[in-house]
């Protein structure tokens, strides 16, 4: 079965085709791009024209970048109800958590702006602390020195993280990986089916910044 992969929670999106869980051809945007200008032309050089030997169509659905997780799920709605391809929706946590191959416990942590971090705990396959948004240290407190921490909220929080655990500075690890949403999507569709589209919702987690500065700013005292 044919996998098309779409990966925008991050500043860095990617799509990736595969053939079942083996990846064929993965191509991503370039740092800070624009998903919504880059997505559909990346899609067309990677199907070369032929979206109808998609069979499957794997989207990450977040936590993670608010305008990117918008983007790929309006793209992936809008190809599936005009293919007819059965669609499902992936963690970005545990797209990132599928770097490390090592069977070992592993966290998983996103800066999620405002001091907080998107987390999520796994010990091989087994996932046992579900996606969550904290400050760092609430989560720290709940890793012991066996976990290895990856996510691109170490560059900010680092220091909560390597006082109780073993921290990653390898960044390709970091990073949500296309060929990595294709492969888990594939696994989930092969054991559970696809996701209707219409439920298919961004997994936001916490209120977009824009949002909360908008609330402060007009609870401010002083004219506006």
């Amino acid at each position: 079965m044919k996998v098309l992969a779409i990966e925008t929670s991050s500043t860095r999106g990617a799509v990736a085709l595969l053939d079942d869980d083996t990846v064929l051809d993965a191509k991503a945007f370039g740092e800070c791009s624009r998903h919504g200008r880059d997505l559909l032309p990346c899609v067309d050089k990677l199907l070369g024209g032929e979206p109808g030997a998609v069979g499957l169509l794997a989207v990450s659905i977040g936590p993670g970048s608010y305008t990117g997780l918008r983007v790929g799920l309006a793209f992936a709605k809008t190809f599936a109800a005009e293919t007819g391809t059965p669609v499902v929706g992936v963690s970005s946590l545990d797209v990132i958590a599928a770097n490390v191959s090592e069977a070992r416990r592993v966290c998983v942590v996103v800066d999620a702006r405002l001091g907080r971090v998107y987390a999520a705990l796994y010990e091989g396959d087994r996932k046992v602390l579900d996606d969550a948004v904290a400050r760092p240290e609430e989560i720290a407190r709940q890793l012991k020195s066996d976990v290895l921490v990856v996510g691109d909220a170490l560059r900010r929080h680092g220091a909560a993280f390597a006082e109780v655990a073993e921290v990653s500075g390898d960044e390709s690890l970091w990073r949500p990986m296309a060929a990595n949403v294709g492969r888990l999507g594939w696994r989930k569709f092969v054991a559970e089916g696809g996701d209707a589209p219409e439920t298919l919702r961004p997994r936001y987690l916490a209120r977009p910044q824009a949002e909360v500065k908008w609330e402060e700013s007009q609870n401010a005292s002083g004219p506006k």
